[in-house]
This record gives structure tokens, sequence and C-alpha cells, in this order.
């Protein structure tokens, strides 16, 4: 059934740059997952703020199983350049093997966007299909994230999409991370320091990001809460 639904999910995928991630990230999608994750729930929540506008996102996730998730995300966005507005993402992501066996792991996400601007009516935004690729480093302290993928902004053209990103640990439960991401509209520089309070389970992190777009331009804070295996 899962495989059924990733197939529907691509046919509608020739895709846009999608917002979505795996935290702390904002763009990148990682090819990891952790082997306990069957039939488990995990809530992330972050605060973003660049040039004119402000995001709150909430996103509840749920793994069927290690190397199956579909997440939802719904956005808060407040601008005062162009309007305040209203976004939801839903996200199927499918692994094709186990980072813990292999050291590294890769799979593809699918996503479709609608999005509802102020006193508007919802209308489809995009839809996008991504490969993450993800390899450990220095005995699994480090992992690094390749993405590659194509999106297809409504009534607009197709956009391939390229995303960099990694993460060190480097003292107990704290990690340092970073992600540049590109595509032919713009382009975004993120990075951070994320804090385990319970290891796998809470976690804060904190970052700084530059974005450039044709909607977005300009420089801020990312805050964010997640709660995993619920």
């Amino acid at each position: 059934m899962n495989f059924r639904l990733l197939a529907s999910l691509s046919l509608l995928a020739a895709a846009q740059l999608s917002w979505s991630a795996d935290r702390p990230y904002i763009v990148t999608n990682s090819g990891a997952a952790e082997d306990d994750e069957e039939q488990v729930w995990s809530v992330e929540n972050w605060v973003r703020q660049a040039g004119a506008q402000r995001t709150l996102t909430v996103a509840p996730e749920y793994a069927f199983d290690p190397v199956n998730s579909l997440q939802v995300e719904f956005r808060r966005v407040v601008d005062r350049d162009i309007g305040n507005g209203h976004e939801i993402e839903l996200e199927y992501k499918h692994l094709f093997n186990r980072i813990s066996r292999d050291g590294w792991g890769w799979g593809v996400v699918a996503t479709l966007d609608m999005e509802r601007p102020q006193g508007g009516p919802w209308q489809r935004a995009g839809v996008s299909l991504s490969l993450p690729l993800s390899v450990q480093f220095n005995e699994g302290a480090g992992t690094f994230h390749v993405n590659v993928g194509v999106a297809k902004p409504r009534e607009e053209r197709r956009v391939w999409t390229g995303v960099l990103a990694a993460e060190h640990e480097i003292w107990n439960r704290t990690a340092l991370f970073g992600e540049w991401a590109s595509d032919r509209e713009g382009r975004l520089v993120h990075a951070g320091v994320r804090h385990w309070i319970k290891r796998e389970r809470l976690a804060v992190d904190i970052a700084w990001q530059r974005v450039r777009s044709e909607d977005v331009r300009g420089s801020g804070v990312v805050l964010g809460i997640a709660w995993y295996d619920l």
C-alpha cells in the first residue's frame, strides 16, 4: 500500500524547491532514519524570520516503519510586503536502504503544496520530487546530505533544485548544522546549533538564515523545538 501511495504522488511530481525538510533543516531531506522508528509520531515546530516575512510552522509526522513516513506541515505566513496567508504541505518519504547498516542511505520524497492568501480560497501551489542521499563520516558523529530534485510550481515551468547540508556532533547531545540550497529563482543559506534535551526524544535549535528569492529577501533567525518517538 505504501508503494502505491508513493507511485501516485510521484505521478504528480515534476516539482519546485519545497521548503519542507527534516529538522533542523529548512530545505534538506535526509536519507537516514532510526531503526526503531516503527509506528511512531513526531511533532516539529519552528519560527522563521527573514526580511519582511515571519513564518510559524507546525509539522506532525507519522513513521509507518523505518523506511516509510508521511508528514503534514501547517504554516502561517505574515509578510508586511505581500500580505499574510496559510500553507499546507503533504510529504511522503520512502528510503531504499538502512544507513545504520550501510553507512549511507538514499530515498525519494514527494510533496504536494497548497496555499491560501488572506481572504482567498485554497489553491494548489506546486508539487515536487527529490532524491536525498546521506553519508555518515567520522564514525557516525557527522552526516553529509545531498538532495537533487525537480519542482513544478502552479502555472510555471519546472525548476531543478539542489541542496547540500551537513551536521556534526561537537559535544555530548549538541551538534552544529548547515545547509545551502539553490534553484532558478533563489538561494538559501542556513546554519545553527541543535541541542538534545533528551536524546532522540526532545530537541531545540537556534540558527541564522539568509534568503534570496522572488518573494523574500533578507536574513534572520530560526528557532525550533521538536518531539520524537511519541
